[in-house]
This record gives C-alpha cells, structure tokens and sequence, in this order.
C-alpha cells in the first residue's frame, strides 16, 4: 500500500472540505469521509482484499463526497473530476483512477454496486445505517437537508422515509451483513417505536 499517495490524497481531500461548504454541514463533512474511509480499510481488510485494492478504496472514499464542496445535487460527478484531476496530475496509474471512478460512482443512489470494491464502498458509505449512533447521524443529515438544501420534514413524514429506506436497504459483502445487520433491524425498531409514541 503506498502510505505516501494516500497522504497525499487525504491532505487534498482535506484542504478542499476545510475551505468550502462542506465545512459548514453536519453530515457530509470531514468526519463521515474519515469515518468512510476507516469502515472501507475494516471491510475490505475482513474481505481478504489486496493491499492494491484496499489501497484504491481508502482513496475512493476520501474523494467520494468531495464534490459537495460545491452542492448536492449531482456530486458524485464531481468527485469523480476532483479525484480524476489530482491522481493524473500525480501521476496514478489510469486503470486504477478508473477503478477508484467506478467506486465513487457507485455509491450514488440507489446504489448498486457491481464489483467486491464498490460493495465495499457502498457498505462503508452506509455503514452508521448498521451502527449504534445511527439515530445521531441520521438527526444530522435531517438538519443538512433543512440547513442547506431547504428541505423539510414533519417528525412523522422522516420517521417514515427513514422507516422504507433501512427497511429495503441490503448490505453487499458477507461482512457487513454479519456485522452491521442486527444494529440496524434495531435502529428500525426504534425508529418505529417513534410511530407508537
């Protein structure tokens, strides 16, 4: 695993996030790429995955929200540029850019992942979904969306949009659906205890 590209890559990714708006959210910001990155190591490390591959996929997680520096909608596509431009500029390897695009491009929603790295990903992106300070998290996306997106929900419209997509969102690798599972069929037991209240 090359520790010095990947130092590289964070430091860019980081720079980027501190001085735009990304900053100023309270989901999508420094701490879920750092906590995306450490879920995509762990995953892929219990996957049996190369060090080549891994390697690719911390760097795809640093980037794969970069692109919200600059809005919400559609960014995916710009991290994609972001970690296209930077990595040719460093002088990457082309094929392993594209496999770290078809990463970043893989956790858009609804996600569907095709190889065991955009598995991965995707399972890292999602990972508080199976994790006790899911209900934390998930209050904080909900302050973004008002905050910076201006949208807006009642208690019982979130509760419900919550409810569908952990009900019908499925972990992809053999891992996470061990490791992550029973915490987030509890997480949807305590948001439906919400309903009842």
């Amino acid at each position: 695993m090359n520790l010095e590209i990947i130092e590289k890559v964070r430091e860019y990714c980081k720079n980027i996030m501190d001085h735009s708006r990304c900053k100023r959210l309270q989901f999508h910001n420094w701490q879920h790429t750092k906590d995306v990155v450490q879920n995509a190591e762990y995953i892929a490390k219990n996957e049996n995955l190369s060090e080549e591959t891994i390697e690719e996929l911390i760097i795809s997680s640093y980037f794969h929200d970069l692109g919200n520096a600059e809005g919400a909608a559609g960014h995916e596509k710009l991290s994609c540029e972001f970690a296209q431009e930077f990595l040719t500029k460093i002088g990457y390897d082309d094929q392993r850019i594209i496999n770290i695009i078809y990463n970043i491009r893989a956790t858009e929603m609804p996600q569907q992942p095709e190889t065991i790295s955009q598995k991965v990903i995707c399972d890292a992106d999602l990972a508080h979904l199976g994790k006790t300070n899911f209900l934390t998290k998930n209050s904080n996306l909900r302050k973004e969306w008002e905050m910076h997106s201006d949208i807006t929900f009642t208690d019982e419209q979130w509760v419900a949009m919550n409810l569908s997509f952990l009900s019908n969102h499925c972990f992809h690798t053999d891992f996470a659906r061990k490791y992550y599972e029973k915490n987030k069929l509890e997480n949807i037991q305590k948001l439906k205890s919400y309903q009842t209240a």
